[in-house]
């Protein structure tokens, strides 16, 4: 009777969202508020950042999440059936969009695809445009002002970036990173010497490599993708002396990132946190070898004065027997 009861509790728990999703649309109809689905929370942030309550806006996949691994399930069917908009990233994770619209078979939706980079500076600047420039067509709307507002939340942080990276020098600052983060951490100033693949798709070799490079590039910093693995980076920085870091490559998916100037304010606090340490640990680092240097140097001299006057003692003790 236990064991029934948990399974139905957590068959009650795997139906929540579903549930709660159902009654979002509802009520977004029956307020008569527009339906908005975006695949990701790279292009929903910023449609939920000018759209705030006027607008029912659902992301498919969670901000923790690789897009690659969206689950369908029949709520998120029945949310595109009746949705006005549907934003898209076009890129090789959404897969399964194709197979969703197809089931939702929703002829009056706006499918609209916002591609290229958005966890850059430049990039979400381009990515808010094209959001806004989409919203204002379709729906009739003056964002003109929400959107200077919101670019100049990510020049506000483009110009931290450059300050900080200025103070840090962090163009000699070298990088080993997940490749999806590649962009945004040299748009960050910093130098990357080599990326990586997903972990479970790297074989001994490709890991001796990066081994190798982060020698003898003197890699101050390994960085790994949170939607894809956290742990892989730390295991290659534990050998080769560099901090381990983790960035995330959507807004939502830690506390404070829920809009892009958000995401990327929080990615270089984490790439200039990492450097500060490393610059730190290496000063420390480098003062215990110049220590143990200077020890060696006394022991040899400690040395060499015992053998001399040993040398001594002998060459007096051999004068002494030599007098009658």
């Amino acid at each position: 009777m236990k064991n029934k009861k948990r399974l139905a509790f957590g068959i009650a728990l795997m139906m929540l969202p579903l549930m709660l999703l159902s009654a979002t649309v509802t009520e977004a109809q029956a307020a008569n508020k527009p339906i908005i689905v975006c695949t990701t929370s790279a292009v929903g942030s910023v449609v939920e950042a000018f759209l705030g309550d006027t607008a029912d806006v659902l992301v498919l996949v969670q901000p923790g999440l690789c897009p690659a691994d969206f689950d369908m399930k029949p709520g998120y069917i029945d949310a595109v059936s009746k949705a006005q908009i549907l934003f898209k990233q076009n890129i090789q994770g959404e897969f399964w969009l194709d197979g969703l619209l197809t089931a939702a078979g929703n002829p009056d939706l706006t499918v609209v695809a916002i591609p290229g980079v958005y966890n850059t500076p430049a990039g979400a600047k381009n990515y808010i445009r094209g959001v806004g420039g989409n919203l204002s067509q379709i729906l009739g709307l003056d964002l003109a002002s929400k959107t200077s507002e919101m670019l100049n939340a990510v020049d506000e942080v483009s110009s931290l970036m450059a300050n900080q990276a200025a103070t840090l020098d962090a163009a000699n600052v070298k990088v080993i990173c997940m490749g999806w983060l590649q962009t945004f951490i040299e748009s960050a100033g910093f130098t990357v010497v080599a990326t990586f693949n997903p972990p479970e798709t790297l074989s001994a070799g490709d890991i001796n490599s990066l081994l190798e490079t982060s020698q003898s590039e003197g890699v101050a910093l390994v960085v790994d993708n949170l939607q894809i693995d956290t742990e892989f980076g730390a295991g290659i920085a534990s050998q080769v002396g560099a901090e381990h870091v983790v960035l995330t490559n959507f807004p939502g998916a830690v506390p404070n990132t829920e809009t892009l100037p958000e995401m990327l304010r929080y990615n270089a606090e984490q790439l200039f946190n990492g450097t500060i340490l490393w610059q730190s640990t290496s000063t420390l680092r480098a003062e215990r070898v110049d220590l143990q240097n200077q020890v060696s140097v006394f022991q040899i001299a400690a040395s060499l004065a015992v053998i001399a006057a040993a040398a001594e003692a002998v060459l007096l003790y051999a004068k002494r027997k030599k007098k009658p």
